[in-house]
């Protein structure tokens, strides 16, 4: 049986009791993936994979979406749940994809627990879409920001000497985020995670490379009832990663 871990404890700005039939209520949901007993939850090895999940006790009626190939298989694609972390990058052929490239940030309140993206480049091995407003048809989900960062073993194959995919001038690793209502996209943002593009085409930065959590605004999406996550690279066979937390949105519900 597929497992759902759905939150619903939620930081209420306004609630309104309108009748004995209907309820009116704004929120604003924060999704830290922060969990009242996380060991339940991530077990020995600091790891989550589940079909689907709540972003903890601030979140409400956001799902953070995941595909699995058979019920007691790995993720295919999507998002997990991580605890773990690392900051050294070491001469290895193979690295963790899971940890957050981070140790505590004074600048996010999570400093536990993170979602972990994972696209595969079968899409059919993708979820339908990776965040699902599960209130769609009773209100508004307006995204307001999050915080976004590198895995351990993408700023490994970036920086990495042995490394089949590191970074020369021209690379990047793009991710955007598309915000969907009735089925039309409403607007999206783009963030280089990684960008070695010299100026002259584009390029922020030489050398940008994300080393921890960022700030994204997403208010550019609007109302949206699903937002996707895409993550672009130049580099053929690059493993597409990458950590959120500290996800914010607007709720609007009137049932």
């Amino acid at each position: 049986m597929k497992k759902f871990i759905l939150m619903a404890v939620v930081a209420v700005s306004a609630v309104s009791c309108l009748s004995d039939t209907y309820m009116e209520m704004s929120v604003t949901s924060y999704s830290d993936f922060e969990f009242t007993d996380p060991i339940e939850i991530f077990g020995k090895d600091s790891v989550f994979v589940e079909s689907a999940f709540g972003g903890g006790s601030g979140s409400m009626s956001l799902l953070f979406a995941s595909q699995r190939d058979g019920e007691k298989s790995p993720m295919t694609g999507g998002f997990g749940l991580t605890m773990k972390r690392d900051t050294t990058v070491y001469n290895k052929s193979w690295a963790n994809p899971y940890p957050q490239y981070t140790i505590y940030d004074t600048l996010v309140v999570s400093n536990k627990a993170s979602a972990v993206f994972y696209q595969n480049p079968n899409e059919s091995l993708m979820p339908e879409h990776d965040i699902v407003f599960l209130d769609a048809a009773y209100g508004t989900c307006t995204p307001a920001s999050c915080r976004i960062n590198n895995t351990w073993q993408t700023v490994h194959n970036i920086v990495s000497e042995d490394s089949d995919y590191r970074f020369g001038e021209g690379d990047y690793l793009k991710l955007t985020v598309t915000g969907f209502l009735n089925g039309a996209e409403t607007g999206s943002v783009e963030y280089y995670l990684a960008d070695y593009r010299i100026p002259e085409n584009g390029g922020a930065a030489p050398d940008s490379l994300a080393m921890g959590w960022k700030l994204l605004s997403l208010t550019k999406l609007g109302n949206v009832d699903n937002i996707d996550f895409d993550l672009e690279t130049n580099k053929p066979g690059f493993p597409l990663y990458f950590c959120l937390d500290n996800f914010v949105a607007g709720i609007y519900v009137k049932r």
